[in-house]
């Protein structure tokens, strides 16, 4: 215990005095996309279109977990795509593991049944994405009829491995922000550790896509819409004040609150919730055809099958920061997945 406490407080140490003189001393969080293929057909991303031919391959991505031990990485997120769709995906998961990397898992669930052995050996914590309680709303909005799938997947995950902690993330808009209340309760219905919150992104070529895709989206929310999603707010911190005191809703009820702001600042209403991030200090992102990114949503500064990813965080990286106003920066302020990150509340402690 007190080697790894040592360490994380190490790791915030060297966090912050990077950040005083923009330099990368430690990266402690490492995104990664094991693939870019996805077997759902979410309104929200467009994973589904892409192919997965340019994934990197298992010995491209046994260089990149070489890579960590040297920049202080203490965990790895497996995104998406859909992680569980790589044939190799455990491999992969090894080599990180080899390096001493913690790993998480970010998960639609459509294969967790399926794959619920691998996961349980693999990843300390999954995230599964749960946007609607009903059958048939899960699938208008994830493109496949699964729910119930996905629900078989965690039960059995529970069955196999009751240490590993498993959440659920919501991605809320026009089709199924009503919902907000239901999915809390049908997290706890499901035995899960907690849930957790977003707006959808219609802003960035984030998630597989070609362009912003704006307004076209349909997943904005009309004026009477905001309204009354900014009322179910208010009743669900009421009604829910518990489960947010407890962090079983991951969002605090300012967090919350922000969430309608988002879709009220997008009709000109108002103005976007200041960010409050340091994701390009503490992160890096490797998508599955090697580029790396700041964040999800800020665009590419290297390749790891062009340079390592090494040279990558601290020269490239730190270039990337020094240009950055995040105060003004289009895509800070437009972003509905900010990370803050703290003493004691960072995803790597």
């Amino acid at each position: 215990m007190p080697s790894t406490h040592m360490s994380a407080v190490a790791t915030a140490v060297l966090v912050r005095a990077g950040a005083a003189v923009n330099r990368t001393f430690v990266l402690p969080l490492l995104m990664f996309s094991p693939t870019s293929g996805c077997n759902s057909r979410c309104v929200s991303c467009d994973w589904w279109k892409r192919s997965a031919e340019d994934d990197l391959t298992l010995g491209e991505i046994a260089e990149v977990a070489r890579a960590l031990p040297s920049l202080g990485t203490r965990l790895v997120v497996f995104s998406g795509g859909e992680p569980l769709l790589r044939p190799e995906v455990f491999s992969a998961a090894e080599l990180f593991r080899a390096e001493g990397a913690r790993l998480h898992l970010l998960t639609s669930g459509v294969l967790l049944e399926r794959r619920a052995d691998g996961v349980a050996r693999s990843f300390e914590r999954v995230v599964v994405s749960l946007d609607a309680t009903s059958g048939a709303l899960y699938g208008a909005v994830r493109g496949v009829a699964a729910l119930d799938t996905v629900e078989a997947g965690v039960a059995r995950l529970r069955r196999l491995a009751p240490e590993v902690v498993v959440t659920a993330r919501s991605t809320l808009h026009r089709m199924n922000f009503r919902e907000l209340p239901g999915l809390i309760d049908h997290a706890k219905s499901l035995g899960l550790d907690g849930i957790s919150f977003l707006a959808a992104d219609v802003d960035s070529t984030a998630f597989g896509r070609t362009s912003a895709p704006g307004a076209a989206s349909g997943l904005l929310l009309t004026r009477d819409e905001v309204g009354e999603f900014e009322a179910l707010v208010d009743r669900t911190i009421d009604e829910y004040a518990a489960d947010i005191d407890s962090g079983f809703v991951a969002q605090s009820a300012g967090k919350l609150r922000q969430l309608p702001r988002h879709y009220r600042a997008a009709l000109g209403d108002g103005p976007r919730p200041a960010p409050a991030c340091d994701a390009p200090w503490v992160s890096a992102v490797v998508d599955a055809n090697g580029d790396v990114r700041p964040c999800f949503f800020h665009a590419v500064i290297g390749n790891v099958r062009r340079e390592p990813l090494r040279v990558i965080v601290e020269e490239h990286l730190p270039a990337f920061r020094r240009g950055l106003d995040m105060r003004a920066d289009a895509t800070c302020r437009r972003c509905v997945c900010s990370l803050k990150t703290g003493w004691r509340s960072a995803p790597w402690l």
